[in-house]
């Protein structure tokens, strides 16, 4: 069957499936924030026709300000765009007919947009028994044969991320051969602990980091990410982009939630205590789960029987993220997303249900 490219649509899902929806279901393939910000921090309705009937900012000069201060770089080095896809398509326009690697298993719009764009792509997998995690010095040599590499952190769909160490190496390994290391960071909010390529920066012209703040605000409707990299590239990529790509919506929704850092905060460590917890629960001798650093996380059943586990939670309106399109895990996981207490225990019920 021809299976949807992306979570986050369960009806969708449903009919490909050939199955009627429930009345209810849990969407666990959906990997935003499942906490909701509160109301006294959303606009007015005044507020919302006003943006609405408002031409944007073709340069969103208000949020690159706000992005710079924040990752303490040069306005220069900040691209705002229409989510971090946006970027990502970008990128693939800017390196238009040459090598281009996507380490996998990882985001499948990197080489969806390469292709897209005459890319010759080459993949390194990142192999199950090591975690998913690549080998270094394979990494190396890989990133020396590409003109340009992308490189999911924490990665999209394992939810590992690699030591400062090892992600320091692979940069100064594609600095040396002339590669561009493109790394996308878009569930860095989620972290716990977690450390950012964008100090680097300065050091590593050819380096490029990607941002959403589509996650940790929940705003998958408003579509809002960035870009930070040298003033070349920027300058590059903003020749690319159509005008005005971010909506004023968009842009007014960054400059309120990026003050909201206590939130990000709160539920960076909300979460990573409940993925804690989700992993204490689960019967052991019955599943395999991975460890993550993030909100989301895979999971497969030990009899192998994944595919049947899938259709046992579609059944019990448990929606999970199918793996059949990410390279390197063809269908062997399920991604769930951590969600709150109270649906995770619903997802905890139906897989102690299952008989597989």
């Amino acid at each position: 069957m021809p299976w949807p490219a992306h979570g986050a649509n369960p009806r969708a899902l449903y009919e490909q499936c050939g199955l009627k929806p429930p009345d209810q279901y849990i969407d666990f393939s959906v990997n935003t924030n499942p906490y909701a910000l509160p109301p006294s921090a959303w606009p007015t309705g005044e507020d919302w026709a006003r943006w609405a009937s408002e031409y944007p900012d073709p340069e969103a000069k208000a949020l690159k300000e706000k992005v710079a201060e924040r990752e303490r770089i040069r306005p220069e080095q900040v691209l705002v765009t229409n989510g971090a896809v946006e970027a990502v398509y970008l990128l693939a326009a800017m390196f238009a007919g040459r090598r281009v690697g996507v380490l996998e298993p990882a985001f499948s719009e990197y080489r969806r947009a390469s292709l897209a764009y005459d890319c010759e792509v080459t993949s390194l997998m990142a192999e199950e028994s090591r975690g998913f995690l690549p080998d270094l010095d394979k990494a190396a040599a890989w990133v020396a044969e590409c003109e340009a590499v992308f490189l999911c952190h924490p990665n999209n769909p394992t939810g590992t991320v690699l030591s400062k160490g090892d992600l320091h190496a692979l940069i100064a390994a594609a600095h040396r051969a002339g590669t561009y290391i493109i790394v996308d960071e878009a569930f860095y909010p989620f972290w716990c602990g977690g450390f950012t390529a964008v100090r680097w920066l300065d050091r590593y012209p050819r380096l490029i980091v990607l941002r959403s703040l589509t996650k940790i605000y929940h705003l998958a409707g408003a579509r809002l990410g960035y870009v930070a990299a040298d003033e070349t590239v920027i300058a590059s990529l903003r020749k690319r982009q159509p005008p005005w790509s971010v909506s004023r919506v968009a842009q007014q929704l960054g400059l309120r939630f990026m003050e909201m850092e206590s939130f990000a905060v709160w539920t960076k460590e909300r979460i990573a205590a409940e993925r804690e917890r989700v992993f204490r629960s689960l019967p052991l001798n019955r599943y395999r789960v991975l460890p993550s650093a993030v909100n989301f996380y895979l999971l497969r059943p030990l009899s192998g029987r994944t595919m049947e586990l899938f259709w046992h939670l579609l059944e019990r309106g448990i929606v999970p993220r199918h793996t059949m399109n990410f390279p390197g895990l063809d269908g062997r996981y399920l991604r769930f997303a951590v969600k709150t207490q109270v649906e995770n225990d619903q997802l905890l019920e139906a897989l102690a249900g299952w008989d597989g």
